[in-house]
């Protein structure tokens, strides 16, 4: 085609990566474009009044408290200077004023006693009994306590029996002086149950002394203790059989439990 005389065609470049061009904006859309922008910082503006008004009456309010504060300390100033005796000027006691009666004595004060207050004691907050004053035991080797010294808190003694108020864990110990004259001796300790119809064995001491002893070396002790799960309205008490229990003072044997 260049031989004959011919031009060339005309080539045009096109660029895809070029985006559509915007649109003119929408008949009135500006305008509300400028309404909420006016909107918005009337809002701002608002808030911001508020926050310094809000900052402004709180320094009022602390400065009102200040001052009140400080009226109510000087009136009790005063009010407590006005109570005040005034001091006279002139002189109160005979030796002062010149008065020559100074022959008679002076009686010191007597000392004002005040009664003494007994100490409270804080009631426990849980089942506890502490039994000191023991019986001879029976036939049945049953010892029985009185209650009237010792200390009990929620828990009944019947019939040389401490019977517990609720179920739980209970520690339970017991200890006593005795005298192996036979050569043996148990100690026990046993509960009381309605679920079963004879009494069970906790706890158990048996003592087996030789042939011969003297009065000294027969005098024993024997302690027992352990931790126990008790039902309701269930009794715990002490045996000694084969033997003879020595009463000679209240910490020599006692018997006691208290709940864990």
């Amino acid at each position: 085609m260049a031989d004959r005389g011919l031009p060339y065609p005309t080539v045009f470049s096109v660029d895809s990566c070029i985006g559509v061009p915007p649109l003119p904006p929408k008949p009135g859309q500006r305008m509300a474009q400028r309404q909420r922008r006016k909107v918005t910082e009337t809002i701002l503006f608002l808030l911001v009044s508020m926050a310094l008004i809000g900052i402004l009456v709180e320094a009022c309010f602390l400065y009102y408290l200040q001052s009140h504060k400080q009226d109510v300390k000087d009136k009790e100033f005063h009010h407590l200077k006005s109570k005040q005796p005034d001091t006279p000027d002139t002189p109160q006691t005979d030796a002062q004023k010149g008065d020559k009666r100074i022959d008679e004595p002076v009686m010191p004060q007597q000392p004002t006693v005040r009664p003494t207050r007994r100490p409270t004691f804080r009631r426990p907050s849980k089942s506890v009994a502490h039994l000191q004053r023991a019986s001879w035991p029976d036939k049945d080797g049953l010892i029985t306590w009185s209650d009237e010294e010792d200390h009990i808190h929620e828990l009944t003694l019947t019939n040389g029996k401490l019977v517990v108020p609720k179920e739980g864990y209970y520690y339970i110990y017991s200890k006593l002086t005795f005298k192996a004259d036979g050569g043996t001796f148990n100690h026990r300790v046993m509960k009381a149950t309605h679920l079963y119809p004879d009494p069970i064995e906790l706890l158990r001491y048996h003592y087996v002394g030789g042939q011969k002893q003297n009065l000294t070396s027969s005098v024993r002790n024997s302690y027992l203790g352990g931790v126990f799960h008790l039902f309701r309205k269930e009794g715990v008490f002490v045996q000694a059989k084969d033997g003879r229990v020595l009463l000679q003072s209240a910490g020599e044997n006692f018997f006691g439990m208290f709940m864990v």
